[in-house]
């Protein structure tokens, strides 16, 4: 008995010490042993998987090389254009920007803009972040994330994400990421993109050299603005009623609206929920006063020039960068962030 007796006591010693000597237990601790687990298992089935861990703990599976400079360091003026797609570890899509991918899984919409987005890059998750560093423009990575790197917080090390407050984490999962190009100042870029548009598609009047074409604004900084057919006199409509018929578009020629029923069967955009019929257009004595339809909706800044460049009957073309538009949000499903915007417009007769 007495043997037994000091046995015990030893072994109760013993754990006292090692419970003494246990870490704190954090909430990541069930993930990190899950996500152990989930690489123990993937490993066996993709040994082809490059499985390089970096330094805060997310697992590098695919690198293809790009060409040109790497990102080095992500400045405050930051922005990368990407192609993604986002699943979770047992592999179902989340987002994706490819229109096959879309189409495989299913979610496919024709609504729904498909292509390359921009991101800044100092407003990314900590992950994220921490994988396009070191890309060139057309390469690709494929990483897992783990949760506590889906976090905008910043920390000074590692274990500073394992130990914030998780609850303001996003959900671990893996990102495929394509580098398209990268850059500084996205106003900037907005506006080359629409001075290339402009020299290729309105040559006649803007000519062929992009960077006049850029300074070649119709008054307003961002705005381009073309006159497809006079107007039936000169007479600025302020303080009035009209109405028009509209297209809006993408650069990519993509149509996201239209108050024309054929266009917008044609583009895949028809919708039996609304009336496709001239919009009428209220003017006041500032452009800032226009409304539209008659709930008497505010409209964007770009689409409200365009339109305060117009004259009776005339019909014109509107083109503006998004800081006129939808800006870093973009809108719905259809306009994605930063994109500039072409409005088609004509002043028509009121609608019987």
């Amino acid at each position: 008995m007495k043997k037994n007796t000091i046995l015990i006591a030893a072994v109760a010693a013993l754990l006292a010490t090692a419970c003494a000597q246990t870490p704190k237990s954090y909430d990541t601790d069930a993930t990190k042993r899950y996500l152990e687990a989930w690489v123990h298992v993937q490993k066996q089935k993709h040994p082809d998987y490059l499985w390089k861990q970096t330094e805060l703990g997310s697992w590098i599976l695919e690198d293809v090389p790009g060409t040109g400079d790497p990102i080095t360091e992500l400045e405050d003026s930051f922005y990368v254009r990407v192609n993604y797609t986002y699943t979770d570890l047992s592999g179902t899509v989340s987002g994706t920007t490819y229109e096959r991918v879309a189409q495989q899984v299913g979610t496919y919409a024709e609504t729904h803009y498909y292509g390359p987005v921009i991101w800044y890059a100092k407003g990314l998750y900590a992950g994220l972040e921490e994988l396009i560093m070191g890309m060139k423009p057309g390469g690709k990575r494929k990483a897992m994330i783990p949760s506590w790197l889906m976090n905008y917080n910043r920390f000074d090390t590692p274990e500073g994400y394992l130990t914030a407050d998780q609850s303001k984490n996003g959900d671990t999962g893996i990102y495929e990421v394509e580098l398209v190009e990268y850059f500084n100042y996205v106003n900037e870029w907005e506006l080359d993109s629409i001075s290339r548009y402009l020299t290729h598609n309105y040559a006649k009047q803007f000519g062929t050299d992009a960077k006049k074409a850029k300074a070649d604004s119709t008054g307003t900084y961002g705005l381009y603005y073309i006159q497809e057919k006079a107007p039936s006199d000169t007479t600025s409509l302020r303080d009035t009623t009209v109405y028009i018929n509209y297209i809006g578009r993408l650069l990519d020629g993509r149509v996201f609206d239209t108050s024309i029923r054929d266009t917008a069967i044609f583009h895949g955009i028809y919708s039996d929920a609304r009336e496709y019929e001239p919009v009428s257009i209220e003017f006041g004595s500032n452009w800032s006063d226009t409304k539209m339809g008659s709930s008497s909706s505010s409209v964007i800044q770009g689409f409200a020039r365009t339109l305060w460049n117009m004259k009776s009957f005339e019909k014109g073309t509107g083109i503006f960068y998004s800081v006129l538009g939808y800006g870093y949000r973009g809108s719905g499903s259809s306009i994605p962030s930063y994109a500039p915007l072409r409005f088609d417009i004509e002043l028509v007769a009121e609608p019987n």
